[in-house]
């Protein structure tokens, strides 16, 4: 059965503490609540890993209070005993310390890097790497140019018709098309990227009652918008190739599914490209069970060969997303979100009504971009900088099974036994290498996530990112340590 995806508790309650805010000795309780405990291993282990990658992200930190015992059994559903043993499990890791009296505490000595001040090799966030590219120089020149054009500044000032300005709608038409897919211009809305289209999108589409339809490790930020929206996710199996048709066919059959959320080119967590044949093959089957497909393609472009988009192939069902923040600059906030005619009202609305419009003057900087060839330029840059890092990956990594694409910019790294995805996370984290936990990616408690992703980052030199996947190749082959992160 379909059930809703369950949020983190972040917000403080009265006589409750945040997390890093609970000194030693305080009088309040702890404030931390954990995700959602996995359930393909034993619950206290579960509560044991939590606690791991929470320290690892920094989102407990040494001196916070846990909850006690009795408070965080009620707030997870499990008996005291089991917190009891997670806790213990955690404090065996070297992670927890507890005084009679006082509470249980986040010990100190661990989540940084050996090195005292040293940075931290980031290989946790998704920014595709580029080569000999100034971004800021190509951005200087193109504000220049747009300074001195009283045309383009009057588009960019003059925003009280509620629409994206015709240029920029059809530069996102252009930059779109591939293939077999061309979208016209009318069918675009700009977005503030591409999670507020994602989020946009699912406001407009998931009707009362429904349930969205994703494979089960996904995007975290279909999650995000699901969590916000407070709609449940339902999880598909998917292989080598991508989400199953027969696994997506048995879910809308069993689960009032409305949208099926896709990821056909360099899926994330793993970075695979989904064949033609496969994305041909969902697109008859959500035709067939008459629900609306998310295609959530922000690093498509990255892949010059990629097959047609499912948007191409089921154009009157589909809602496609696209970004250029991902592949051109971090800071162009500009999606692109693509709609069929009997969405566009709903889907635009949901956008004019979160963010009234994307800012104009990104607009005018990506229609430049796109129509100069600076566009093309960095996606070339972007292209071949990952595809050198992810050959080096794979290189360094190639005792493990690694499916992602050559021009991935990130990729899954699953994890031997008896690693867990909370305990690398934090034996990283130690070692000075960030890694994202599986856990992130899990549509619902019931995933198995027994993996990390790792992104081969712009802001990470060669070198570095060299120095940083031998460490977790080491760290990997060493095994855990026994008594934890002492």
């Amino acid at each position: 059965m379909a059930r809703p995806t369950t949020t983190r508790s972040g917000a403080a309650q009265p006589g409750s503490a945040q997390p890093g805010s609970a000194q030693p000795g305080s009088a309040q309780p702890g404030g931390w609540s954990p995700p959602p405990l996995a359930q393909d291993r034993p619950a206290y282990q579960a509560l044991a890993d939590a606690i791991a990658a929470d320290v690892a992200h920094g989102r407990l930190k040494p001196g916070d209070r846990l909850p006690t015992h009795r408070a965080l059994a009620r707030t997870l559903g499990v008996t005291v005993g089991t917190v009891a043993r997670g806790y213990a499990e955690a404090e065996r890791r070297g992670l927890l310390g507890g005084e009679v009296g006082r509470g249980t505490f986040i010990r100190g000595g661990f989540g940084v890097s050996p090195a005292a001040g040293a940075d931290l090799v980031d290989l946790a966030s998704l920014h595709p790497p580029a080569r000999r590219i100034d971004s800021i120089a190509l951005l200087a020149e193109t504000l220049n140019s747009i300074a001195t054009d009283r045309s383009a500044l009057r588009t960019i000032v003059d925003t009280d018709h509620g629409d994206d300005a015709p240029a920029h709608r059809r530069a996102a038409a252009a930059w779109l098309t591939h293939r077999g897919f061309r979208p016209d211009a009318g069918q675009i809305t700009l977005t503030a990227g591409a999670q507020h289209a994602i989020t946009a999108a699912l406001s407009a589409l998931v009707e009362p009652g429904t349930v969205i339809a994703t494979t089960a490790l996904t995007n975290p930020g279909l999650l995000a918008g699901a969590r916000q929206l407070r709609l449940p996710v339902v999880a598909v199996a998917s292989d080598d190739d991508g989400m199953v048709p027969a696994a997506l066919a048995e879910a809308c059959r069993d689960n009032a599914v409305s949208v099926v959320h896709l990821q056909p080119t360099l899926d994330n967590p793993t970075g695979r490209v989904m064949p033609a044949e496969r994305r041909a093959a969902l697109a008859q089957e959500c035709a067939r069970a008459g629900v609306w497909v998310l295609e959530d393609d922000p690093l498509g472009v990255l892949v010059a060969d990629r097959p047609d988009p499912v948007a191409a192939l089921l154009p009157e069902r589909t809602c496609h997303v696209a970004s250029a923040a991902k592949v051109l600059s971090l800071g162009l906030r500009v999606g692109v979100l693509t709609t069929p005619p009997a969405a566009r009202a709903r889907v635009v609305g949901a956008v004019r009504a979160t963010a009234w419009l994307a800012a104009p003057l990104l607009g005018e900087v990506f229609a430049r971009w796109v129509g100069d060839g600076t566009a093309d330029r960095l996606v070339a840059a972007r292209i071949a900088a990952a595809t050198a890092r992810r050959a080096l990956a794979g290189d360094l990594l190639a005792p493990y099974p690694i499916a992602a694409a050559p021009q991935a910019a990130h990729l899954w790294l699953p994890l031997p036994e008896p690693w867990t995805a909370g305990l690398l996370v934090a034996a990283a984290r130690q070692a000075g290498v960030l890694v994202s936990p599986g856990d992130d990616y899990a549509a619902t408690r019931a995933v198995p996530a027994h993996g990390v992703r790792l992104g081969l980052n712009a802001e990470v030199d060669d070198d570095r990112l060299r120095e940083a996947l031998l460490t977790l190749v080491a760290l990997l082959a060493a095994g855990p340590v026994p008594g934890g992160l002492s």
